[in-house]
C-alpha cells in the first residue's frame, strides 16, 4: 500500500536502487524545470566527465552539476566527502557554481556547513526533503511516474489537470499581451495585414497560430504514451478525466488527421520540439519550457 503525506516518494529517493544514469537524467529533467538554461549532461551512459555530472547556465553564468544518490542513509561525513570532490570540478571546469543533488537526507546544520566549505564558490542544495518537495507538486507528478514508478492518486490527477489548465491561462494572457497595441503599430507604421504578410519575416498570427499546432501535436504524442501505459494496466487514471483526455485526443485527430500526428522517428521528435520551443521563446516564454 502506499505511504501518504509524501512519505512514499521520501522513502524511494532514500532506497535508490536504479543507478547512476537515472539519477543524473533526473537532475537534469530538475534543472531544466526549475529554469536553469543550456542543461546538458556529461556522460550519464558512463565514461570521464570532467568532475561534472551535468554542465548548465544560471544568471547568464557557468555552472556545473553533480549528482550522489547512493541506496540508504550515509554519514554526512561520507556525503561531505563527494560533496567537496564535486566542488573541485568547479574551477577545473572554470565554473561559477555547483547545483549538489542528493538522495541523503541532511539537517540544517549540515546543509549550511556544506555551503560554507568554500564561500568563493556559489552552491544550490537538492537535499532529500527538497527533491520529495518537487516531485509531490502536480507539475512533476509525470516525473516522478517515470523515475519513482509513483502513480497519480484521483486527488493529484484532479491537482494535474488544474495546473496544467492554469498553464494554458497564463500562454493564453500572454498571447493576449503580445497583441496590444498591434494594431496601432500597423497605423503608425503605415501597414496593414496585407503589407505584413508580403514581408519577409512572420506575422504574429502565424508564429501564435504554428506555436498553438505544435504545442498540441506534442500534447498528442505524450497522450499515446500515457494512453499506452493505461491500456497496459501500468498506470490507473480516473475514469472521468481520462475520458476528457481521450475527447481532447480525438479533437487532434479530427483537426490535424492520424498521418499529420506520429509516430515520429527521434530526428522528426526533436524537431518537433525544438520547433516548439523556439516559437515559444519568439513569445515570451524561457527557453525549454516544454509544458504541454
Amino acid at each position: 500500500m502506499r505511504m501518504n503525506e509524501g512519505k512514499e516518494t521520501w522513502h524511494r529517493l532514500l532506497n535508490w536502487d536504479r543507478g547512476q544514469t537515472p539519477a543524473e537524467r533526473l537532475a537534469a529533467i530538475i534543472l531544466s524545470n526549475e529554469g536553469f538554461h543550456n542543461v546538458d549532461p556529461s556522460h550519464p551512459l558512463g565514461g570521464p566527465d570532467g568532475l561534472k555530472d551535468i554542465a548548465f547556465t544560471y544568471e547568464g553564468k557557468k555552472w556545473i552539476g553533480a549528482v550522489y544518490f547512493p541506496r540508504g542513509q550515509k554519514t554526512y561525513n561520507e556525503v561531505r566527502v563527494k560533496f567537496q570532490h564535486d566542488l573541485c570540478g568547479v574551477k577545473s571546469n572554470d565554473s561559477k557554481g555547483l547545483a549538489f543533488f542528493t538522495n541523503q537526507e541532511l539537517t540544517l546544520s549540515e546543509r549550511e556547513k556544506l555551503t560554507q566549505i568554500d564561500s568563493t564558490i556559489d552552491v544550490q542544495l537538492y537535499h532529500l526533503e527538497k527533491i520529495t518537495s518537487l516531485l509531490n507538486t502536480p507539475s512533476y507528478y509525470g516525473i516522478r511516474m517515470e523515475f519513482l514508478d509513483i502513480e497519480m492518486e484521483r486527488e493529484e490527477q484532479l491537482a494535474f489537470f488544474a495546473s496544467q489548465n492554469r498553464r494554458m491561462s497564463h500562454i493564453e494572457s500572454a498571447l493576449k499581451d503580445l497583441t496590444v497595441g498591434l494594431e496601432e503599430y500597423k497605423v503608425a507604421h503605415h501597414q496593414n495585414t496585407d503589407d505584413l504578410e508580403n514581408d519577409d519575416g512572420r506575422t504574429l498570427d502565424e508564429i501564435i497560430k504554428a506555436s498553438e499546432e505544435f504545442y498540441e501535436k506534442v500534447w498528442f504524442d505524450r497522450h499515446l504514451l500515457l494512453k499506452s501505459r493505461v491500456e497496459n494496466g501500468q498506470t490507473t487514471i480516473n475514469s472521468d478525466i481520462w475520458e476528457g483526455a481521450l475527447k481532447a485526443a480525438q479533437r487532434m485527430i479530427d483537426k490535424y488527421g492520424e498521418d499529420a500526428l506520429g509516430p515520429y522517428s527521434d530526428f522528426e521528435w526533436g524537431m518537433l520540439n525544438g520547433k516548439l520551443s523556439a516559437l515559444r521563446w519568439v513569445l515570451g516564454s524561457d527557453w525549454d519550457m516544454m509544458d504541454t
